[in-house]
């Protein structure tokens, strides 16, 4: 196939919008051709700021009309797997936005659509296409941590009041909104989660259908770390309320990922990702200047090499990865194979707290 790769949007809400960036910016690589949201005015508007014609509020009626090889699935998470299976029976490449889908059978659906057709299917994980993620990965990879021990995730902010993300039934609730990124980035960086034990809970009466907005878990990853994670829409405010920690037995990483800024221009970063000093032995905390040192330990800056990714900005990035892998026939770095592996971390969290189990993933 050749660039640039065409592509219809469906869905015109808050993350499509930090998707437009790639499509101005980069049309040499991947152009926007065609948009569709059930909204026409809405549809309308998006169509005229990326100045693209052809626009529809039917999506089947896009796949069989418009000039796409693929698709950039932004609606709720109910949707995907269905638009995605129809998208791969038409022939068009899919990138989706997390998480992956509702359920772990329509992920599985989606791999299966996709493998039959021969297209590419990946999963907007954005966070791993982050320059500072890109560092991290390096650092354990290069072995920088020693052997890795344990990893951390916590997310606590105050959820929305009232949409489909209050809604079980829809796929909402705390961990699929925002812990799946981290959980996503733990995999990304220590690999593959085997076993989990969780509880949950609703506790605000906004969530419904079971849509929870209080959740921790442990994690076992194949590896042999462990890992632990707690999440929570119930806090109006924490300071650092998302952040992750990478524990090795030389040296650990701490990050917290960035805000997106209101103007899609704006580059977005983590903030502050830094690595401990390596160990010291010999310290004696009863010494005022060792107790020190001992609380308040040297900190590293992480470099960041972003010569090697085309953007500061990470949604552009992964939007330009899914153009090349769709072209080139290249597997994704969060392909659909890949993220049904963070997505059975969910459902076994979800499946944990209903049983009081640990669950080994291998049987979901």
């Amino acid at each position: 196939m050749s660039k640039p790769l065409k592509v219809g949007v469906v869905g015109t809400g808050g993350i499509s919008k930090r998707h437009m960036d790639a499509y101005l910016r980069h049309p040499d690589q991947v152009r926007l051709t065609a948009v569709c949201d059930i909204v026409q005015p809405l549809a309308e508007e998006y169509a005229a700021q990326t100045g693209v014609e052809a626009v529809f509020t039917d999506y089947g009626e896009m796949l069989a009309k418009a000039d796409i090889d693929a698709v950039d699935i932004c609606t709720g998470h109910r949707h995907h797997a269905a638009q995605a299976i129809a998208a791969a029976e038409a022939g068009k490449h899919v990138l989706t936005e997390k998480a992956m889908a509702h359920t772990l059978e329509g992920c599985r659906g989606m791999i299966d659509a996709a493998d039959k057709a021969g297209v590419t299917l990946m999963v907007a994980q954005h966070l791993r296409y982050s320059p500072e993620a890109r560092a991290v990965k390096r650092c354990i990879d290069e072995g920088r941590l020693g052997v890795v021990q344990a990893a951390r995730t916590h997310v606590i902010m105050q959820g929305p009041q009232k949409s489909w993300m209050n809604d079980g039934a829809e796929g909402g609730g705390v961990l699929l909104l925002n812990s799946v990124h981290h959980l996503d980035l733990l995999r990304y960086y220590v690999g593959n989660v085997k076993r989990v034990s969780a509880v949950m809970r609703s506790v605000q009466p906004q969530m419904i259908n079971g849509a929870e907005d209080l959740a921790a878990a442990t994690l076992e990853f194949e590896s042999g770390a462990i890992g632990d994670v707690f999440a929570s829409w119930t806090t109006y405010m924490a300071r650092d309320g998302t952040s992750y920690t990478v524990i090795g037995s030389d040296g650990t990483i701490q990050s917290t990922p960035p805000q997106i800024g209101a103007d899609t221009d704006t580059p977005v970063r983590h903030f502050g990702t830094i690595l401990f000093g390596e160990k010291e032995v010999g310290l004696d905390t009863r010494n005022r200047r060792d107790l020190e040192k001992y609380l308040n330990p040297p900190l590293e800056p992480l470099p960041t090499r972003d010569d090697e990714l085309p953007s500061p900005n990470y949604f552009v990035n992964e939007i330009l990865h899914f153009a090349d892998c769709a072209t080139s026939g290249r597997e994704p770095i969060s392909s659909g194979r890949d993220n049904v592996e963070t997505m059975k971390v969910v459902f076994g969290m979800f499946e944990s707290s209903r049983t009081r189990k640990v669950v080994d993933l291998d049987e979901l």
